[in-house]
């Protein structure tokens, strides 16, 4: 592999293209709204007070269940460091005292994610010097997951919220601003991508009659150029919640960030090694457009339908008339949305059903290497190359956290 592969251009770099391979996505140029309910760095804090205002969105704990809640956090809660969690800056503010001991501490500071991809992406910046949860349990679906009981506790116990954006579960920002505490930091990580860059998922009629697209593709993290920009952006607020181990991150946002690009030239390579014919994506829930534009492989079709239902008959038959129609040997579905249509649109068309492409549900067990976002992007992009007919020898050298 070449040790110094040529570096992909990040989001902010004047030369980033823009826009879709294939036609099959929309670029928004005019987005209206995207996720008011969270803020960036260096923004207004989120949050509503303490535990005495520990609420769901839609009103369903009961009065016995918030008097569990308010005794478990207040007994819980005592050695949190409040002073520190409002301090939201980039790394740049970051000065160490000459002399300072730069050996890391571990803090009892507490960092909540939205989701589990990006929980991953904190987890590898903040290794063990911070707590890190996901609010979304592991194999919980991103979209549709409703919070339960046991999330306020997390969310009141948070130092710093870190979510995705975009919209991508909007009871969990309801439900994490109605229990996070005054004054705490929400950082939101879509924020860091060029709003011109962000796809939208309204079609081309809604687009026109509003003059402007209203809703949006979440999932940015399935490119890995712009999981380098969720990466700087997690380091800054990492780095400014816990000034003393600043340099330990950016350290490690170094190394990883190193790691991806390098990811990303092999990714190209192998997607490239697809027959041209094949080289196109059908899938059940539509979260590789961002990865599709990346690498040139369009999404063709999605059949999921936008309330995350079963697909109704008359969808399913659209679906199997695609599978045809394109000719591809294989389609994808997701871990998180099981569907037994999809085994009907294979035995249709004749076309290989793959149940485990994964935007979300890291592969692996928790503490091996292959439990990590490089680990679920290299199982991703084995699958589909090896699917589709391309040569997955190229990727046969991948080892999660060991790709500089």
């Amino acid at each position: 592999m070449n040790p110094n592969p040529p570096r992909p251009r990040v989001p902010g770099d004047p030369l980033l293209s823009s826009g879709s391979r294939g036609g099959e996505t929309r670029v928004a140029t005019d987005v209206d709204g995207g996720d008011k309910s969270s803020v960036g760095i260096g923004a207004r804090p989120m949050g509503k007070g303490f535990i005495g205002r520990i609420v769901s969105p839609e009103g369903r704990l009961t009065f016995s269940v918030l008097s569990v809640l308010f005794a478990t956090v207040v007994i819980g809660h005592g050695g949190v460091d409040h002073e520190s969690t409002a301090r939201v800056a980039p790394p740049s503010s970051v000065v160490q005292e000459p002399g300072a001991s730069s050996v890391p501490v571990a803090s009892n500071l507490r960092v909540l994610v939205s989701d589990p991809a990006n929980t991953a992406l904190v987890r590898e910046i903040a290794g063990d010097l911070l707590i890190v949860e996901s609010i979304i349990p592991p194999g919980g679906n991103g979209h549709t997951y409703e919070p339960v009981p046991s999330d306020a506790v997390k969310a009141a116990s948070a130092n710093l919220y870190i979510e995705n954006g975009l919209e991508l579960n909007p009871s969990v920002t309801r439900f994490v601003s109605a229990n996070i505490k005054e004054g705490i930091a929400t950082i939101t990580l879509a924020d860091a991508i060029p709003k011109n860059e962000v796809i939208s998922t309204d079609s081309a009629e809604q687009i026109a009659n509003h003059g402007h697209a209203h809703a949006f593709n979440a999932h940015l993290w399935t490119d890995p150029v712009y999981a380098i920009a969720y990466v700087n952006r997690i380091t800054a607020a990492l780095s400014a919640l816990d000034l003393k181990n600043a340099p330990t991150y950016r350290e490690r946002a170094d190394k990883f960030i190193t790691r991806l690009q390098n990811l990303d030239v092999v990714f190209k390579a192998a997607i490239a090694s697809i027959p041209q014919a094949n080289r196109k994506l059908v899938v059940y829930h539509d979260s590789w457009s961002y990865f599709g534009r990346r690498y040139g492989i369009p999404i063709v079709g999605a059949i999921q339908p936008v309330t995350f239902s079963e697909p109704s008959a008359d969808e399913i038959r659209r679906m199997i008339d695609q599978v045809k129609r394109e000719r591809v040997p294989a389609f994808f579905g997701s871990e998180v949305f099981p569907s037994d249509v999809l085994e009907t649109v294979s035995q249709e068309t004749g076309a290989k059903y793959h149940a485990d492409l994964s935007d979300e549900e890291l592969p692996g067990t928790p503490g091996t290497k292959e439990h990590s976002y490089e680990g679920m992007m290299i199982a991703n992009v084995r699958l589909i190359t090896s699917a589709l007919g391309g040569d997955v020898s190229l990727l046969a050298n991948l080892v999660p956290g060991e790709n500089a």
